[in-house]
């Protein structure tokens, strides 16, 4: 049970570290908890952990603060299985979250699946024990169930009090012109059938009209308005995947659909700093969960060409940027004392791609396109599947996503929960 033994080790890391300190055992003061996850970053690209290439001072700085640790083991090599890991430090098959048919991801925010509701996540835990909890970022476990608004598997239902982001993924068919990533085979199936059709559609009205073909008009007008059916009933689906997929919810209510991609990297920071700022009286999780650097990297204007491996580079060193905005708060979120005690990421050195993660749960990513329909789970998720198309290492090396831990202390009457003890 090499996962269950992580998600143990993860808690005994945290008890330590909260217990170092003599007087804390005595004390109510709760530690504020930051979770920092980046999606598909890999493990070679950035500076802790050896790359000398691609600048990432913020995050570096967390690890040589805090503690790095460099061993781990994935839950799976996907999005939805690995966070739905992450989230309860169960295997994601035991909540219906995977399967080994292909069908491993959801594939549509309107899906009726997702992380069943009564699985228990650390949100949950925290939340009992008096914690305010927020997500900002990508979420990617589902929303509804049996109908469009009952939200069933929406953070909110999971132990989150807060939640601002994308209740799906990050991907190319989110901007504009891009190539697209859903079921790039069965679209062109599609697409052929379409193109056959409307070639038949065209032979037999030019017969009709030379007198080759004998078929009536109105036969001809019934298979024209069949073919004109088939293409609407698959391209009201796949021609609007931006407006289906591509949205920012805050809460239960759609706030961009489509999403603004360029505009979501400030509005992440702004709503992180907000929530912070909210809840500096009292202790909170706060869980930020970045659409970076999963493609189609969308990197701001200020971040482009900046780095020395292309729009990769670029949008790994935008990211590291962000980390750096929550190490050094604004002058009037520095009271909040948040980074006293930094936990730094896990890394795995397999050769698998997979995930870099802080202080236990470990979990991988990649590219995903083919399409499946599948039930998988009793309890979890059935809209559409995928199987790996391929891992994109490329520059990545083995790649992943990362999550730095940074623990600090929400303060009461002035104390502190590690005072005169940086670095810890």
């Amino acid at each position: 049970m090499p996962n269950r033994t992580i998600f143990k080790a993860y808690f005994i890391v945290i008890v330590l570290l909260l217990q170092n300190d003599g007087s804390y055992a005595v004390s109510p003061i709760k530690p504020n908890i930051v979770l920092i996850m980046a999606d598909d970053l890999g493990i070679g690209d950035i500076g802790c952990y050896g790359n000398d290439s691609i600048r990432t001072p913020n995050i570096d700085r967390l690890a040589k603060e805090g503690v790095k640790l460099t061993h781990h083991i994935a839950a799976a090599p996907l999005c939805t299985p690995s966070r739905a890991a992450f989230m309860t430090g169960r295997y994601p098959l035991r909540s219906g979250m995977d399967c080994d048919n292909g069908c491993r991801v959801l594939f549509w925010t309107g899906s009726s699946g997702g992380l069943p509701p009564n699985e228990t996540t650390f949100a949950k835990i925290l939340q009992q024990q008096g914690y305010t909890t927020g997500l900002i970022g990508k979420w990617h476990l589902g929303v509804n169930c049996e109908s469009a608004g009952d939200h069933c598997h929406h953070p909110l239902n999971h132990g989150f009090d807060y939640f601002f982001g994308m209740p799906f993924t990050l991907f190319n068919d989110c901007k504009i012109k891009m190539p697209s990533e859903m079921h790039v085979a069965f679209q062109s199936e599609l697409w052929f059938y379409t193109h056959v059709i409307s070639l038949a559609i065209v032979t037999l009205v030019v017969g009709r009209l030379t007198g080759l073909l004998s078929f009536s008009w109105k036969a001809i007008t019934g298979f024209a308005f069949c073919g004109f059916l088939f293409f609407i009933s698959w391209y009201s689906c796949y021609g609007f995947i931006r407006y289906w997929n591509c949205l920012l919810m805050r809460n239960h209510e759609i706030t961009e659909q489509p999403m603004n991609l360029e505009g979501t990297t400030s509005l992440m920071v702004k709503e992180s700093l907000a929530f912070i700022k909210r809840n500096q009286k009292r202790p909170f999780l706060l869980f930020v969960s970045f659409l970076h650097v999963h493609t189609p990297l969308v990197t701001n204007e200020r971040f482009l060409g900046t780095s020395q491996h292309g729009l990769y580079g670029d949008n790994v060193e935008e990211m590291d940027w962000m980390v750096g905005v929550f190490a050094e708060p604004p002058p009037n979120l520095r009271s909040v004392n948040l980074f006293q005690a930094v936990a730094a990421p896990l890394t795995d050195l397999r050769r698998r791609c997979g995930m870099l993660c802080a202080v236990g749960l470990v979990f991988g990513s990649r590219v995903v396109s083919r399409m499946g329909m599948v039930e998988c789970g009793l309890e979890g998720w059935n809209a559409g599947g995928a199987a790996a198309r391929g891992e994109e290492c490329g520059r990545r090396g083995e790649r992943g996503r990362a999550v730095v831990v940074e623990l600090g202390t929400h303060r009461r009457g002035g104390s502190s929960l590690h005072e005169n003890k940086p670095g810890i």
